[in-house]
């Protein structure tokens, strides 16, 4: 897939989807929309959510799901319930949903996350393995991520590392290395983000897993020159508790970087600046030379 296409299609399917594993928030069965996120595709802050809808939008689908028995009234229902953080009664809405229709892939996204909430991450991993196994490209096929990440929280610190979580690091110099292609570091920038922007919504104090991600995150948007999202990434992974001196020499070659660039394109405009200045001058000296010119030519011809 080309880079433009790939790109297109990440738009389009990010305005269509819903929180990374979590299915259907963007747009309710009812046409309600319970958040207002801005657009960006590179550093997540997790979703905006529009607290004072929530309480009434699930009044309003509770009611819908008793008298029409439409079971995507009831998953909805238990959507707000995830994002209220009521995870409890989350959980036992999609749990009755899987009893009345089994086998859906909303219904286990939507498990996996409430799990993943509630701290049961051996359940959570159940149901995202089985989100995955119905729908395997769900969430620009991301959700490998998102096992890995439930994986390094069941096992501990000795699979918080990059290797694990995205299969690869960017080595220990001040430039980090790849032996990613461009295409590869766009789906992996965008693996992280649309992963990230969901666990950011839900998580908004300090995380070793999440810091660590954000600064490979900001790693990636480095080594595809995307200077100031990638101090952005790096910022954010401080805030989240990452600590380490790469993502220090790091964060300061970028902002060295970033300087230098300005000065660069000051420099530029400045030169710019000066050529037309110059072509002005000359523009204006030219008529005047060429009138003496001519004037001398035809004196020297009488």
């Amino acid at each position: 897939m080309s880079r433009v296409a790939f790109v297109f299609s990440f738009l389009i399917i990010s305005f269509t989807q819903s929180l990374a594993c979590i299915y259907n928030v963007n747009e309710l069965k009812d046409g309600a929309t319970i958040t207002n996120d801005k657009i960006g595709f590179d550093v997540p802050y997790g979703h905006i959510l529009l607290t004072d809808k929530l309480q009434p939008e699930a009044e309003k689908l509770d009611s819908l799901w008793k008298a029409t028995k439409d079971v995507d009234y009831y998953s909805d229902y238990g959507l707000i319930k995830i994002v209220q953080g009521k995870y409890e009664e989350a959980k036992n809405i999609f749990l009755e949903i899987e009893k009345i229709k089994p086998g859906r892939f909303e219904t286990a996204a939507n498990l996996g996350t409430t799990y993943e909430r509630l701290g049961d991450y051996s359940n959570a991993l159940k149901w995202i393995k089985t989100a995955i196994t119905i729908e395997p490209l769900s969430h620009m096929d991301s959700e490998w991520l998102h096992v890995k990440i439930l994986e390094a929280k069941i096992h501990g610190d000795r699979y918080t590392t990059s290797d694990f979580l995205i299969n690869t690091d960017f080595g220990d110099d001040t430039i980090p290395s790849t032996n990613l292609n461009q295409s590869q570091l766009l789906k992996l920038k965008s693996e992280l983000f649309y992963q990230l922007n969901e666990q950011i919504t839900f998580q908004k104090s300090e995380d070793k897993i999440i810091g660590l991600l954000l600064f490979d995150l900001g790693n990636t948007l480095l080594a595809l020159n995307r200077t100031n999202a990638a101090i952005e990434a790096y910022d954010l992974a401080k805030t989240y508790g990452y600590s380490n001196y790469l993502l220090e020499i790091r964060h300061d070659y970028a902002k060295n970087l970033k300087a230098n660039v300005k000065v660069v394109q000051k420099n530029s405009v400045e030169s710019q600046y000066l050529l037309i200045f110059i072509g002005s001058i000359c523009f204006l000296i030219f008529p005047v030379v060429m009138f003496f010119y001519l004037k001398g030519k035809m004196n020297s011809d009488q």
